[in-house]
């Protein structure tokens, strides 16, 4: 596994890091001990969770987080991890809710620290935006976490460039640290229109990918791995996944796939690992976020973790050309 430090930060982190929506949930605590052992042993150091993680698998709130924390605390391994969670994300029933007053913040921060058993969390991030308050005012709340120990460094998620941009303009003028990295759906494949259940969901589209190139802003995208689109076992007419179908059957992810299988063949590698590498081999800093369920997608998703692209062969996974 190969490591990069997030720039902005003194964090040392995994290229790969490890997702864990269903960690303690559709996951059972046994199996989620053994996963994150092997993610470990395997190179991994960026744990990435939040306080609603499994609050739709199981009867007891923030089980991933709780999990977590009981797997921190048996191993004693809690100084060798970039741990980063998210809060102020609104109630599953009623996604455009706000929930990023300073109160709402607080909160959420206070319970997370509890379910981890941890004094600080490396990066919280905030799950949702609400395009209505301030930036300033959020920025100033998160600062004094920061001041107060609480948290080392701050980032979003789900937030768009202007509302990133205006947040990082404020941070600056402040003397405040700004958000640094971004978390939005992303992988090789392109989402087909319409086709997100969640609305307050963002993509990586054109106008962000040029905000991270010039601002370098490190990225940290979801779905990295397009719910297993390049692995190898989708064709145009298996349809026993439809929440793939719905978002990824395109001709032009098909286009992509016949890339990554000539390319894996050539490598020697699977699709899963070039799909995972076309994101790592980015030119500004990229950290996927794996959802491996089995020990199996585990171990292969986190050999990505030393397989870099070169340029062209990044374009020619995107392009064809």
């Amino acid at each position: 596994m190969k490591y990069t430090t997030i720039p902005q930060t003194e964090l040392h982190a995994s290229r790969i890091c490890l997702g864990t929506a269903s960690i303690g949930g559709a996951i059972g605590e046994a199996d989620s001990f053994a996963l994150m052992d092997t993610y470990c042993d395997g190179g991994g150091n960026f744990i990435d969770t939040a306080s609603v993680y499994s609050d739709w698998e199981s009867e007891v709130k923030s089980i991933s987080e709780k999990t977590i924390g009981k797997w921190l605390k048996s191993r004693g391994n809690r100084d060798r991890i970039i741990l980063a969670t998210k809060g102020a994300h609104p109630p599953l029933d009623n996604l455009f809710a706000s929930r990023l007053s300073p109160e709402d913040i607080a909160f959420d921060l206070e319970q997370s620290l509890n379910n981890l058993g941890t004094d600080v969390i490396d990066i919280y991030w905030l799950h949702r935006d609400d395009p209505s308050r301030p930036v300033e005012e959020i920025i100033d709340s998160l600062d004094e976490h920061v001041r107060a120990g609480r948290i080392r460094y701050y980032a979003c998620s789900n937030w768009t460039v202007d509302r990133i941009e205006a947040a990082r303009q404020y941070a600056l003028s402040a003397g405040k640290q700004p958000f640094i990295a971004n978390q939005m759906q992303w992988s090789l494949a392109e989402v087909n229109p319409g086709s997100l259940d969640d609305p307050t969901t963002v993509l990586m589209d054109g106008r962000m990918m040029d905000y991270h190139l010039t601002t370098e802003l490190t990225a940290v995208p979801y779905t990295s791995q397009a719910q297993g689109f390049f692995s190898g076992r989708f064709r145009p007419e298996d349809r026993s996944k439809p929440s793939v179908v719905k978002m990824f059957y395109n001709e032009a992810n098909f286009g992509r796939l016949s890339r990554v299988e000539e390319l894996a063949r050539q490598l020697g590698r699977s699709g899963t690992e070039v799909a995972l590498a076309y994101l790592t081999s980015q030119p500004f800093a990229t950290f996927p976020i794996i959802g491996s369920r089995t020990m199996q997608q585990l171990e292969e998703s986190v050999s990505a973790g030393d397989l870099q692209l070169d340029e062209d062969t990044v374009r020619y996974l995107r392009d064809g050309a």
